[in-house]
């Protein structure tokens, strides 16, 4: 999403704060919620991404998960997702996760849940 210098892109209700950014370290997880879904917010590579919180293949909490980089894995079965995109990079899952908008802004980490 493109905003003008100097405009705040979090003035959107879409956006939630998640945490300072000083909290969210390297390969660090963060869940998050929205009232109706669980976004679960990781650092890889230096930069901060969200996707959905639960596993597509059987119900598991991934922020009990583990972030490698920009790999997903979660603690269930083991499944690894691409947290860039969502992507299935080793099943037992077949089916992506849910991408969501994450930025920082002024020393926060906001998530866009209606964008995906």
């Amino acid at each position: 999403m493109q905003h003008s210098e100097g405009e705040s892109p979090v003035l959107d209700d879409a956006y939630i704060y998640v945490c300072s950014s000083s909290e969210l370290e390297e390969d660090d997880l963060i869940e998050c919620e929205t009232g109706e879904e669980t976004i679960v917010v990781g650092r890889g590579e230096g930069k901060v991404y969200a996707v959905e919180g639960i596993c597509t293949h059987a119900y598991s909490e991934l922020v009990d998960g583990e972030l490698d980089g920009t790999c997903l894995t979660c603690p269930l079965h083991f499944a690894c997702f691409d947290i860039r995109d969502g992507s299935v990079l080793e099943g037992p899952a077949d089916k992506p996760l849910r991408v969501y908008e994450a930025i920082e802004y002024d020393g926060s980490v906001w998530v866009n849940y209606e964008r995906g």
